[in-house]
């Protein structure tokens, strides 16, 4: 399998189909997320066209809940998707049992060199 490390555009799936959600950076099994609202941190590992990512994320403002949680610092959370070329497409969750769960698209920027 080739190499996925690159700059994403994330799309995460609302009420009115894809919106942009944040810029995201992949390099050697590290994970790093934003945007004016929220950073992610994390590490990922690949396995048989498969994602898994497990990280922290903190959000800047109230008005926003993301997984049904207004209020969020530090929220451990796991991505787990598949890779079909340059997107990586899933689903992302707190592993404390929470019912809520969002899909996003991790789409790879061209590269400029």
């Amino acid at each position: 399998m080739k190499s996925i490390d690159g700059i994403y555009r994330v799309d995460m799936l609302g009420p009115y189909g894809w919106e942009r959600f944040s810029t995201a950076f992949i390099n050697n099994g590290t994970f790093r997320s934003a945007s004016s609202e929220h950073f992610t941190s994390g590490t990922y590992e690949i396995e048989d066209g498969g994602f898994h990512m497990e990280g922290n994320l903190t959000q800047y403002v109230e008005y926003h809940p993301l997984f049904g949680r207004n209020e969020v610092e530090a929220l451990p959370i796991e991505f787990n998707g598949r890779i079909h070329d340059d997107i990586i497409d899933g689903q992302a969750k707190v592993p404390d049992g929470s019912r809520h769960s969002l899909r996003f698209r991790l789409n790879r920027m061209p590269c400029i060199h």
